[in-house]
């Protein structure tokens, strides 16, 4: 709406009286319809009281029919000599040329005209909308779409110049009787005509999307890897779905759910529709990905969602199984006390992904399952640090969603079979004594020296260590020790002296046992028989005296001494071809008479050579003579000079029996 200024000269009244006024009836005015015009006049007083001033309008033709104009008539009283009144152009005035006059009422009087007024009619600002929908009487287009904008087009004849607005801003270089609307906001246009021009009143367009937002609904078994994927085990289903967010306007949606795991010829994923799947919801249980179509109803209005990533763990098919060592043909899950074996998860790939516990039962089938610490690996080595007895093994597997539990397998371990050794496992017999051995066991099998004798007992009389084995269950082994040793019973006989006068005593000692028994090869008289020492008397010239000697177990031992009655002078008892026997020795290192030479009574024979003092102690003995005595002891110490007696035995039969003299300084 604009405001003019028009104005009348004067305009005198007088009481009783007329008044006359005077225009400017040239002027020429343009205003456009709806306009305020302003009309200023003066009045001369006096003023009637009630005397009102008003403004009419004429009509296209010029003539004026009672069209009064002014807002408001201008009451005389109280108003001064230059006023002002206030004029609407009626916004339905046709456009063409008008003219104005003043009008008092009390008394009635009429200015001049103010004539060649020209009232344009203002421009159409219509604006028609395509490419929208109604959203709660809203002009609302589908976000990424475009919604035009039309002006409506000028009365025949005319034309019209435009400029669009945004948000009451013009818009650069949009000057045409239409727009198109890519994004929400309100719109308006400008125009002019070659009179007047117009603003239309905003214009509100908003973008719409109904959003295609996919969430899972979790549970047991589901959880969330990223904002638009999901991990789960085999065999879990999940739901996906649409969360639809209440839109004033929007009466529903229509679904369609789509799959691309399907490849073109390129090897690139094709995406395509679910048959059927047009819910907000979608069960799925495989590994994929997933979108979702949604169009609004009205306006038919599409979004696609972002791709929704299922993952699928799939459990390996893993079974427990034991595994033989490298010394074993075949695994074992019946193992002794000592042994192992070693149980392995197959169809399993030992990496990050999977976590490995190992499970023990016990007893056997209670199904009270503990976790092994630090067992977790796809492998396990069983032996009794674990469980000493018969348990139930199984592995679990898990992972961020998945748990599975293997086939569980039973280790069977056996005692070991029992083994005692009667009478004992450490035994002293005589010498050439055996002794009966038993074994006390609930082995199956018994196994002596590695399989030098079978059987649970067993007559022993070496002496030595016998190992025993028993052989069990399973084959599982126990093994003892058993020493066998001889008694200690070692008899000795001596004769003092032993070399006697024909009717002499000697007195014959024995030591080694607990009871003696003395005997000879040839009739004698003993003091007392079962005595370790007694005096005898041999009845020839050489007895040999035997000694029993029994110890407290029971063992015996037998020792012998010879003793020999000497003629007054020694001789010869031997054919002896090589002459006299040499009777003395000087060993003294001349390489003379150093040795008793007896090689021509020996002949070559193994012959035994003793010699003795003159008092029957024994100082000498070679049992094969080797002709080579050279007046020593067995020690090798010289003996002192003197007279000794030496007897040369083959068979146990004398060949000689002399006196030799060692004289050692000569």
């Amino acid at each position: 709406m604009r405001k003019f200024i028009l104005s009348f000269a004067s305009f005198l009244f007088a009481a009783n009286s007329f008044a006359q006024s005077t225009a400017n009836a040239s002027l020429s005015l343009q205003a456009c319809q709806g306009d305020s015009i302003v009309f200023s006049f003066d009045i001369a007083s006096p003023y009637n009281v009630g005397n009102t001033f008003s403004v009419e309008m004429s009509n296209s033709s010029g003539a004026f029919a009672g069209n009064f104009v002014s807002i408001s008539p201008l009451l005389a009283y109280g108003i001064s000599t230059s006023n002002d009144i206030d004029v609407l152009v009626p916004d339905n005035t046709t456009q063409g040329v008008y003219s104005f006059r003043l009008v008092s009422s009390n008394p009635v009087r009429i200015s001049d005209t103010i004539s060649n007024v020209i009232i344009g009619a203002n421009p159409n600002t219509g604006i028609i909308a395509y490419n929208w929908f109604d959203k709660n009487g809203e002009i609302t287009f589908c976000e990424g779409d475009t919604a035009i904008l039309m002006a409506n087009a000028p009365p025949a004849g005319q034309s019209y110049t435009y400029q669009w607005l945004q948000g009451g801003a013009p818009m650069a270089g949009e000057t045409d009787d239409s727009l198109l609307v890519i994004a929400s906001g309100s719109y308006g246009i400008e125009v002019s005509s070659n009179l007047c021009d117009a603003t239309s009143n905003d214009t509100i367009a908003n973008t719409y999307s109904p959003g295609a937002e996919v969430f899972a609904n979790g549970g047991a078994g589901v959880s969330y890897v990223g904002m638009d994927s999901i991990r789960m085990c085999e065999g879990t289903v999940a739901t996906l779905e649409h969360f639809a967010f209440p839109s004033p306007g929007i009466n529903g949606y229509i679904y369609q759910w789509l799959k691309d795991d399907s490849l073109d010829i390129f090897g690139n994923p094709v995406m395509y529709a679910l048959e059927g799947d047009t819910l907000p919801t979608i069960d799925v249980d495989t590994t994929g990905t997933w979108y979702l179509i949604v169009t609004s109803d009205p306006g038919g209005c599409t979004d696609t969602s972002d791709v929704f990533t299922v993952i699928v763990d799939t459990v390996p098919a893993t079974n427990v199984v034991a595994q033989p060592w490298a010394w074993q043909v075949l695994p074992k899950t019946t193992l002794c006390l000592t042994d192992s074996t070693r149980l392995t998860a197959t169809d399993t790939v030992l990496n990050s992904t999977w976590e490995y516990q190992w499970q023990v039962a016990y007893p056997s089938g209670s199904g009270s399952w503990l976790n092994l610490a630090n067992d977790t690996m796809p492998w396990l080595t069983v032996d009794t640090s674990i469980v000493a007895d018969t348990a139930d093994y199984r592995l679990v597997l898990t992972n961020e969603t998945c748990s599975y539990t293997s086939n569980e397998t039973t280790i069977e371990f056996v005692n070991f079979p029992t083994l005692a050794i009667q009478p004992g496992d450490s035994l002293g017999i005589c010498v050439y004594d055996s002794i009966l051995v038993s074994v006390v066991s609930n082995a199956l099998s018994y196994s002596w020296n590695g399989g030098l004798w079978v059987g649970g007992q067993n007559y022993l009389s070496q002496p030595g260590q016998y190992v025993i084995e028993a052989t069990g269950i399973n084959a599982c082994k126990t093994y003892d020790t058993l020493d066998i040793y001889n008694y200690a019973v070692v008899a000795t006989a001596t004769a003092s002296p032993q070399i006697i006068n024909p009717g002499d005593n000697t007195t014959l000692s024995a030591t080694g046992g607990t009871s003696y028994y003395w005997f000879a090869d040839s009739p004698s008289y003993y003091s007392n028989q079962q005595s370790a020492t007694t005096l005898a008397t041999p009845s020839k010239d050489t007895t040999t005296y035997y000694i029993q000697v029994q110890d407290l177990n029971g063992c015996t031992d037998t020792a012998s001494v010879q003793v020999f009655v000497s003629e007054q002078d020694s001789t010869i008892i031997y054919a002896n071809t090589y002459g006299n026997i040499q009777n003395v020795i000087t060993p003294n290192g001349d390489g003379m008479n150093d040795i008793l030479d007896l090689s021509g009574i020996t002949n070559g024979d193994p012959c035994e050579f003793t010699v003795y003092t003159r008092w029957g102690t024994p100082v000498y003995n070679q049992e094969v003579y080797n002709n080579a005595w050279g007046g020593t002891t067995d020690g090798g110490a010289q003996l002192e000079d003197g007279t000794y007696y030496f007897i040369l035995t083959h068979n146990n039969e004398i060949r000689v029996k002399s006196a030799v003299t060692v004289l050692n300084n000569i």
